[in-house]
């Protein structure tokens, strides 16, 4: 399981956020869009 409560989001509007603070519809957005980042957003939801 991966600790995202340093990991930054590096993208976007959430650009500087911290992946334990971003909006569950992004996260959802990043896994269904295949981001490149999207394994901190699964490891979030």
């Amino acid at each position: 399981m991966l600790n995202t409560a340093h990991t930054i989001c590096d993208f976007g509007l959430h650009k500087g956020e911290a992946y334990t603070k971003l909006p569950a519809s992004f996260l959802i957005w990043m896994i269904s869009t295949k981001n490149r980042q999207s394994n901190f957003a699964k490891a979030e939801i």
